[in-house]
C-alpha cells in the first residue's frame, strides 16, 4: 500500500463526517447557499495565505465573461488552490475520476463543482465539459495529464523544449468543440513549495518553502476548427499550446529546476574498464537485444561472470563493467560514490546501445539497484530486468548509523556473502573490508532508488533468497510491489546467502537468469536464441 493510501485510511473516518453533514443539509435545502459562501471565504483564505506566506503575484487577467479553457502546468498540489484563489471567476477544474474514492478530497473537489473525467476515453465526459464551456463556464485542465514525478511519470520524462511533460490533446478538443479560447497559464514556485514529494509520496516533510509563488495568464489563444481534426493536427496545435505555457513558467523554481532546453541524452566523456566485451554479430547493424551485468558492493567481477558462458552460447553482445573502485584493493573505493558507480553502469549501457536495440539488464545487490534505476531512467533502451539480490534495503539493522561510524573508522570488515564455508573459501574474491564513507552514499542511493522503482515498467524477474544475511528478503517484496511492470515474477530460494551466483544453489539461479533472457530475446526473432 502507498504511503498516501495509509493517510486516505486515516481520513476516512472525518469523510463520513462530512459525508453525513452534507446529507442533512441537503435534505432542508440549504446545501447550495452554504457551499455559495464555504466557496467564497475559501477563496479569501487562500488568498491572504498565499500572499503572506509566499508573495504570491499575479500577471495578466482572465476574461470577465464568456468560456474559456486555461490551460496551466501542473506541478504540486497547490497549484489547484492557488489558481482558486486568484481568479475573479469561478474556476471549473477537470478531475480524474479516481478522486471519487479519496476521502475528503472528493468533498472539496465537489464543493468547486469541478468535472470528473475518466483517463484513456470518456466521450461523455468530454460532452459534459463542451456544455459547460459554451454555457459560459471557465474550466481548467492541467494538458500534462500529472505532476511530473507524482505517478509512474519521472520528471525527466519532460520535453527539451518545453520543460514540460508532453500535453495531453484535451485542451485543444474541448476548445475546439466548444468554439472558446483557450488561456496558457504559467505557474511558478508551487513546485519547490510543496512537490510530489511532500504529498503524496510523503517522503518530506511537507513544509512549506518560502518560494515566491507567481501566477502569469498568457494573451487567449483562438483556435479555428479544421475542415477534418487528425491526432496529427491535435498533436501539433497541442505542442503549441505547451511552447505557450512554457513560456509563462519559471522553471528556476520547481523542485529540479530546469534550464531549457533540456538535456535528454548522456553522451559519456569514458567507458569504464570491461571484464568482456563484445560487438554485435553483423558488422554495421545493431543486434536486437544486448544484456549488461553489473556486480555488486565490494565484488570482484567473478560474482557474476558465472553467466558468461551462456551468454556466449546465445551470441548475443554483453557488457560486464567493473565499477570504479572495484578490482583491485579496497583503498581504491576510499573517495569513490554511488553516483560514480551508477555513471559507470550508464556508460556500460550507452557503450552496449551502440551495438544492440534493447537491453537487458542483470544486476547483483548494489547492481541490482542500480539495474532499476537504468530502467527508470532509460525505459527506451531497456527491454527487462533481473534484479538478483537487490539492494533495496538492507539487513543490518545498524546500517543507519553508517554516518556515524563512517566519522570514526575508515573501513569496515565486509559481511559474511555464503552459506557453504567450502564455496567461500574457492569462489569468494571480494574486498574482505569496505571504504565507510562508500557505503554511506550507497545506503543513501538505494533509499533514493527505492523511491523511484515506481519508475519501473519493463518486465522484471525477482530472484531472493530467504536466507539473505546481507539485504534483506524484504527487498524483493518491496520491489515487486513498487515497480510499475506488467510482466513481473518473484522467485525464491531457500539455501543460498548473497551471493546467489556463487553460493548453495547456484545453478538454479543461473538457470532462472539465462531462461528469462532467452525468454525475452524470443520476442526479437533476429536474435536467434
Amino acid at each position: 500500500m502507498e504511503t498516501y493510501e495509509k493517510l486516505n485510511k486515516v481520513l476516512e473516518p472525518m469523510d463520513a463526517l462530512w459525508g453525513l453533514g452534507q446529507s442533512v443539509l441537503e435534505e432542508v435545502g440549504l446545501y447550495n447557499k452554504v457551499k455559495g459562501g464555504v466557496q467564497t471565504l475559501t477563496k479569501i483564505a487562500l488568498y491572504e495565505q498565499f500572499e503572506k506566506m509566499y508573495g504570491l503575484e499575479v500577471e495578466g487577467s482572465l476574461p470577465e465573461t464568456g468560456g474559456f479553457v486555461l490551460a496551466a502546468n501542473h506541478q504540486s498540489w497547490l497549484d489547484v488552490q492557488v489558481l482558486w484563489a486568484v481568479s475573479d471567476r469561478k474556476l471549473t477544474f477537470m478531475a480524474k475520476s479516481e478522486f471519487k474514492e479519496w476521502p475528503l478530497l472528493r468533498r472539496l473537489i465537489d464543493l468547486t463543482d469541478s468535472l470528473y473525467i475518466t483517463r484513456g476515453g470518456d466521450k461523455e465526459g468530454l460532452n459534459r465539459a463542451v456544455q459547460a464551456l459554451k454555457d459560459g463556464a471557465a474550466i481548467v485542465i492541467f494538458p500534462e495529464g500529472t505532476i511530473p514525478g507524482e505517478e509512474d511519470i519521472p520528471r525527466w520524462e519532460v520535453e527539451p523544449d518545453t520543460g514540460l511533460l508532453p500535453g495531453k490533446t484535451g485542451a485543444i478538443r474541448l476548445a475546439v468543440e466548444a468554439g472558446v479560447p483557450i488561456i496558457p497559464c504559467g505557474i511558478s514556485g508551487t513546485g519547490k513549495a510543496f512537490p510530489p514529494e511532500a504529498y503524496p509520496r510523503l517522503e518530506i516533510t511537507p513544509l512549506p518553502s518560502p518560494v515566491p509563488l507567481t501566477v502569469r495568464f498568457g494573451r487567449p489563444i483562438q483556435i479555428k476548427k479544421p475542415k477534418k481534426i487528425t491526432r496529427e493536427w491535435l498533436h501539433e496545435r497541442t505542442h503549441e499550446l505547451m511552447k505557450s505555457i512554457s513560456n509563462l513558467v519559471d522553471h528556476d523554481r520547481g523542485f529540479v529546476p530546469v534550464k531549457l532546453p533540456v538535456s535528454k541524452k548522456v553522451k559519456p566523456d569514458k567507458v569504464p574498464p570491461m571484464a568482456y566485451k563484445k560487438g554485435p554479430k553483423t558488422a554495421g547493424k545493431k543486434d536486437p537485444v544486448g544484456v549488461l551485468v553489473l556486480h555488486g558492493f565490494t565484488s570482484h567481477i567473478h560474482c557474476v561472470d558465472p553467466l558468461l558462458p551462456g551468454l556466449e552460447e546465445m551470441g548475443v553482445p554483453y557488457r560486464f563493467p567493473i565499477l570504479r573502485g572495484h578490482g583491485t584493493r579496497p583503498e581504491d573505493m576510499e573517495n569513490v560514490t554511488a553516483y560514480d558507480w551508477y555513471e559507470d553502469a550508464e556508460n556500460a549501457l550507452l557503450d552496449l546501445y551502440q551495438d544492440a536495440e534493447k537491453i537487458i539488464v542483470i544486476g547483483l545487490s548494489m547492481g541490482g539497484a542500480m539495474a532499476l534505476d537504468l530502467a527508470a531512467y532509460h525505459r527506451d533502451k531497456v527491454s527487462a530486468v533481473v534484479a538478483v539480490a537487490a539492494a533495496i534495503k538492507v539487513a543490518d539493522p545498524l546500517a543507519p548509523l553508517s554516518p556515524l561510524l563512517a566519522s570514526l573508522v575508515r573501513f569496515w570488515p565486509s559481511p559474511n556473502a555464503f552459506n557453504d564455508k567450502e564455496l567461500a573459501k574457492k569462489e569468494n574474491k571480494n574486498y574482505p573490508k569496505f571504504a565507510t564513507r562508500s557505503f554511506v552514499s550507497l545506503y543513501r542511493y538505494i533509499k533514493g532508488t527505492k523511491n523511484r522503482l515506481s519508475f519501473v515498467r519493463a518486465p522484471i524477474l525477482i530472484l531472493q533468497s530467504k536466507k539473505d544475511t546481507v539485504v534483506s528478503p524484504e527487498s524483493a517484496k518491496i520491489i515487486y510491489e513498487k515497480v510499475s511492470s506488467r510482466e513481473k515474477e518473484i522467485m525464491w530460494f531457500e539455501k543460498t546467502n548473497h551471493e546467489m551466483l556463487l553460493d548453495l544453489e547456484h545453478e538454479k539461479v543461473i538457470q532462472a537468469v539465462l531462461d528469462f533472457v532467452k525468454n525475452i530475446s524470443s520476442l526479437h526473432p533476429e536474435t536467434g536464441v
